[in-house]
């Protein structure tokens, strides 16, 4: 049994293990191997700062956060033990607070309940409503054996005999109905299935033996005056016992399996057991490599990177939001690689962007008309060059999703799809909408859609345009956002057993539209010389609405460093670059019917 991985390494012969930090150890071990992580869905764990020694947890599973704090730490002939509460935190929007208590239901409403559950160690009132059961783990007096046990209700039952009622007379609870009733031990299980396939991973060996307890257990039945009287109503006490180590440690503090478990079973046996532990991960974590020969497993051994194709019309926020998405991923020590394009002769995000080389850009041309066949040759060099965990394919403002999905189905040996998501203007979204069909696929064939720039739309102009999105594409995540700012975890850290099993299909027996069919086009205007601010502020205003999208970078009279300038649908602003830039400066226009010559006499006009 491999206890070395998660006890201190300069721990004397004999010294005292703290047992909650010994299984929170085994989370942190086995979760460096992103194939375990996978494999049990495993979100997070973060340290209660207040009150008792504490954790919260999440896994997929469940939508909410668990939570273990530690009861009692104690030590006798039989060796180390240590009991801890746990308790489960439901997601608001989770249909388990239906069946839990008022008082849940209460702490689940309100604006500080997150923060509440992270430090609910402290706040053992606010907590209690929660708690689902307890969990227990000894270690024998040799060190050569571990005990995991698991001890919750198959149902927590509670009934109000006299009902409650608001003050103005209406019923909560009608009088005999349950206050909660839910599965305890079910949800609590959840939690040590992942606990326990940790441990099998660290120890590097399975149970020895695995085994269930049921007891009686009992609900109550309260009245208005605080009486309470017990419940029976096929109510048990659930245990999950777990051993891991020698048979000779076993023996010696008891055959503990024999007196209290209904059932129990080694790995040769296990088929006996009740679901899930007949056939749960911690048989198997042990051995990850035989795992990831098991196609069921095939997702956690995924070592492709996801690949999310960024869309949007021209202006709506593409590359801020890109530069949130690069923070997001290098905090977290994880590369991010791009593959940039646009319609015109020069790529200028990539020079807007806070990343580095890890940028290919396809220039020249749309990747969904005539660069398509180069998308394989980017995603392969930068998978050589950088072995990124995603690329980030950010399409020209005026691409159409559609007709790259057909690439896309065959680039699934080198990447993962793991979102096409489209930003939306939400000031200049429903005009463009209801004016280009690129526009209206580019929703349509999303699977995510940020609603950008909600701080430049009231509420009414986002009802409808929101009305008019779903009408689009009713199956997408949709997500209001200002400056492109969200959590990418959100919509992108997703579960690899939960993602659609094949590419979004292209739509059957239409075309669709592209840029040129459109009539747009774009020019590429160089400016030797510096320009002067305001006439190009007045320029740029006295521009006709044929011009859609201005960026670039410029150099001006006022200004020794160099600026970007960014255009969308009539609203311009200037901002630093806040970097060198010793080239010229030049402005990509993008439009339809524009005034070509004006556009040309900018420079020479205002310079």
């Amino acid at each position: 049994m491999q206890l070395s991985t998660v006890l201190p390494a300069r721990r004397r012969p004999g010294q005292r293990v703290d047992l909650p930090e010994m299984l929170t150890n085994c989370l942190l071990a086995a979760c460096q191997r992103e194939a375990f992580k996978r494999l049990v869905g495993w979100k997070g764990m973060a340290v209660c700062p207040r009150g008792a020694q504490g954790w919260t947890l999440k896994v997929r599973a469940r939508s909410g956060v668990f939570g273990l704090a530690t009861q009692h730490t104690w030590r006798d002939d039989k060796g180390q033990h240590a009991r801890l509460g746990l308790y489960y935190f439901p997601a608001q929007d989770d249909p388990l607070l239906e069946s839990m208590s008022l008082a849940a239901n209460h702490a689940a409403v309100q604006p500080d309940y997150i923060e509440n559950l992270r430090r609910f160690t402290a706040m053992d009132e606010w907590a209690t409503p929660f708690r689902m059961g307890e969990i227990s783990a000894s270690l024998t007096p040799e060190e050569e054996g571990v005990f995991l046990q698991l001890n919750a209700l198959n149902k927590k039952l509670s009934i109000t005999q006299d009902g409650i009622m608001t003050s103005d007379g209406k019923w909560v609870l009608t009088p005999g109905e349950a206050e909660e009733s839910f599965p305890a031990h079910d949800i609590s299980m959840d939690l040590l299935l992942v606990l326990a396939a940790a441990v099998t991973n660290c120890l590097e060996e399975p149970p020895h033996r695995v085994g269930r307890i049921h007891n009686p257990g009992h609900g109550l039945i309260y009245d208005r005056s605080g009486n309470q009287s017990l419940l029976d109503d096929d109510i048990l006490m659930m245990g999950d016992l777990l051993y891991w180590g020698s048979r000779t440690a076993l023996t010696a503090v008891g055959p503990l399996f024999q007196t209290q478990c209904q059932v129990a079973a080694g790995s040769e046996d296990k088929a006996s057991l009740p679901s899930p532990l007949n056939d749960a991960l911690f048989w198997k974590t042990d051995d990850l490599h035989t795992l990831s020969n098991n196609d069921a497993y095939a997702p956690a051994f995924d070592a492709r990177p996801g690949l999310i194709v960024l869309s949007g019309f021209l202006g709506a926020g593409k590359t801020t939001f890109l530069n949130q998405l690069l923070e997001y991923y290098a905090a977290r020590d994880e590369l991010v690689a791009i593959i940039q394009n646009e319609i015109g002769q020069t790529g200028v995000d990539g020079k807007l962007l806070e990343g580095d080389d890890s940028i290919v850009e396809l220039d020249e041309g749309c990747v969904c008309c005539t660069l398509a066949g180069n998308l394989a040759k980017g995603i392969e060099q930068l998978k050589t060059r950088f072995n990124p965990k995603v690329i980030v394919l950010e399409s020209t403002g005026l691409a159409n999703p559609f007709n790259i999905l057909n690439e896309l189905e065959t680039l699934r040996s080198l990447v993962r799809l793991d979102s096409i998501t489209t930003l939306v203007d939400a000031e200049n979204g429903a005009d463009l909408l209801a004016n280009h069909d690129i526009a209206r696929d580019q929703v349509a064939a999303a699977d995510t859609i940020l609603l950008n720039k909600c701080d430049l739309a009231d509420g009414e102009t986002r009802d409808k345009l929101r009305t008019k999105l779903r009408k689009l594409n009713k199956r997408a995540i949709l997500v209001e956002t200002e400056h492109g700012s969200i959590n990418p975890g959100n919509l992108y850290d997703t579960d690899p057993f939960e993602q659609m099993t094949g590419l979004l299909p292209c739509l059957p027996n239409k075309t669709h539209h592209t840029h040129s069919n459109e009539g747009f086009v774009t020019r590429r205007f160089d400016f030797p010389s510096p320009l002067n601010r305001e006439r190009l502020r007045t320029a740029l205003d006295e521009l006709s609405d044929t011009v859609f999208r201005i960026k670039g970078i410029v150099h001006l009279s006022d200004s020794t460093q160099p600026e970007v300038l960014q255009y969308v649908c009539g609203r311009h602003e200037l901002s630093p670059l806040g970097d060198d830039f010793d080239q010229r400066g030049f402005l990509v226009v993008i439009g339809t019917n524009m005034d070509l010559a004006a556009l040309e006499n900018l420079g020479r006009k205002y310079a």
